[in-house]
């Protein structure tokens, strides 16, 4: 094992990657999956409620984009957190976010990351949640 799988190694993890984006999605994936992970994908805030909803006891983490078609990553959490409320959130967006996303932000209850971003800043926030719950 390099340096680099040894500091980030997310030890099996699951993540699910929600984004309308097919390439942020990709990326995300190979980021995740090089380093341990495992991974579920979703294209948008509605589907994402499907595949957390069949796959809720499984699934440590969800990595979601904030502006997607039919609802959105903020509504995707809201129904998210009704089923599992401590689940790990990490939110990211290349657009300014709504006040509820930032009361979010600010009160803790998820992590925000700017696109574009880079491998170490996903892989650090992915463990910083992961050590929380």
């Amino acid at each position: 094992m390099s340096t680099k799988e040894q500091e980030y190694n997310l030890n099996g993890a699951t993540v699910l990657i929600v984004d309308d984006e097919e390439l942020m999605r990709e990326v995300s994936e190979i980021m995740i999956t090089d380093n341990g992970g495992k991974v579920l994908t979703a294209v948008d805030g509605q589907d994402a409620i499907e595949v957390f909803e069949k796959h809720q006891e499984s699934i440590d983490l969800v990595f979601i984009d904030f502006s997607m078609p039919r609802k959105n990553g903020y509504e995707a959490v809201v129904a998210i957190r009704e089923m599992k409320p401590e689940v790990a959130v990490i939110m990211v967006s290349g657009l300014m976010v709504s006040k509820d996303v930032n009361a979010l932000i600010k009160k803790g209850e998820l992590l925000f990351m700017n696109k574009p971003f880079h491998e170490v800043e996903l892989l650090k926030s992915i463990q910083k949640l992961l050590k929380k719950s």
